[in-house]
Formats: structure tokens, sequence, C-alpha cells
């Protein structure tokens, strides 16, 4: 939500707190009820789009990059290990496979780095007990078999909420075009009758909806609802 929006929002909700405190006012007018109803559960919708869009996805690039860390690490020590073996078993199908450098796997995206470890994985799962003269044990190959895991579930959580925070923003754009609405083709207008009657009320609301700048410093900007008729 932009600053722009930040100050609407204040207004929307100005004027929906007015229309709380004066129901004794307007309450024989059951339109006027109806539609703050209808304005109610817009600013309630903006409010949840509002949490969506907000969501800190900082956790999710931190725990990322903590398995990514972890995984690269075990992935070394694993290849360096079949090299090893491969070495002394003169294979050199397996040495082309597990044939990875640290600076080849921490500059490839998520998605190869995971397709590189996993490669590396499958060779060595078969050959955990010859690995276990070359400082590779059964739970390094379990461990990597998790790591491999996690790590997939991993990668497009932050895609994933980056989406939602799109669609969000998206959202908040329609509901507030829908409050707008709201407020000058329908309450503007029903408060209409006030102005003769009470006054006070009529000026009131108008003051509710009056946006003030709150961030930049520039003083409050005046909407006025409806022209004199």
């Amino acid at each position: 939500m932009n600053a722009k929006q930040i100050n609407k929002l204040n207004m929307f909700e100005a004027v929906q707190a007015f229309l709380a405190n004066t129901q004794a006012t307007w309450t024989s007018i059951a339109a006027i009820g109806t539609t703050k109803l209808e304005l109610d559960g817009k600013i309630t919708a903006i409010r949840t789009e509002r949490q969506k869009q907000e969501k800190d996805a900082s956790g999710l690039v931190t725990e990322r990059k903590m398995q990514r860390e972890t995984l690269l690490r075990l992935t070394l020590k694993v290849s360096g290990s079949l090299l090893a073996y491969a070495s002394v078993t003169n294979n050199a199908e397996l040495t082309g496979i597990a044939d990875y450098t640290k600076s080849e796997l921490m500059k490839a995206r998520d998605n190869i780095f995971y397709d590189k470890a996993r490669i590396i994985y499958e060779a060595a799962q078969p050959l955990a007990t010859q690995l276990a003269g070359y400082n590779i044990v059964a739970a390094d190959i379990t461990q990597f078999q998790t790591l491999l895991g996690q790590f997939l579930t991993t990668i497009p959580k932050r895609r994933n909420a980056t989406a939602v925070s799109k669609s969000a923003t998206t959202a908040i754009g329609g509901l507030f075009k829908d409050v707008d609405a709201i407020l000058k083709n329908k309450l503007d207008k029903l408060v209409l009758s006030f102005r003769v009657t009470n006054p006070d009320f009529y000026t009131n609301y108008l003051n509710a909806r009056i946006i003030v700048d709150l961030g930049a410093g520039k003083g409050p900007e005046e909407v006025v609802p409806v022209p004199e008729v």
C-alpha cells in the first residue's frame, strides 16, 4: 500500500467511525445503514489484503540461504569422496559426474544447484558402503537426501510469497475504487438531506471526508464530496 492509499484509508476509517458514532442521527434512513455495512465490508477486505501484502518474506530468504549453505557443504564433501573413489578405481564416468567446483555450485541458480546436488547424491547413494573408506558414513547419505527434500520445498516459497503480495496489491487497488464509488455515489448523496435539518452532522461528515497527508508534510488535501445543488 502506497502513501496515498494509506492517507485515503485513514479517511475511509474516519468516515466509518463517524457513522458508527452518529447512528442515532441517521438510523431512520435505512439506505445509510445498508451503505455503511457495504463500506465496513470493503474496509475489512482492504485490511485483509494489506496483511497479505505486508507479510515479510525476508525470513524465507534467510531460510533458503541457510539450507543452501548446509546442502552445499555436504555436496562438496560427498563429491570430494566420490572423486577420490573414482580416482582409485579408475572410474572416468564417475569422475565426470562428481567433478563440480565450489564456484560452479555457488554460482548456480537454485534449481540448477539442486539438480547438480541431486546428481551427486544419486551417484553416491548406491556406493555408500564403498565410500565408508573415503570419509563418508551412512548418516551423511541420509542427511543428503533429507537436505535435498527440504531445499526443493523451499525454492518456490519466496516466489509464491511475491505472487501473493502482487495479487494483494491488485486487489487493494480494486477495493479502493469500490470504496471511492460507495462514498461518492451513495453516502455523499445520502447525507445531503441533513444540510438543512442537521447542518452540524453534515459538516462533520464533510470533515471526515478530508484526506490528510500524514507522511509528506504537505498539509491536508480536502475533498469536497458533493457540489452544492
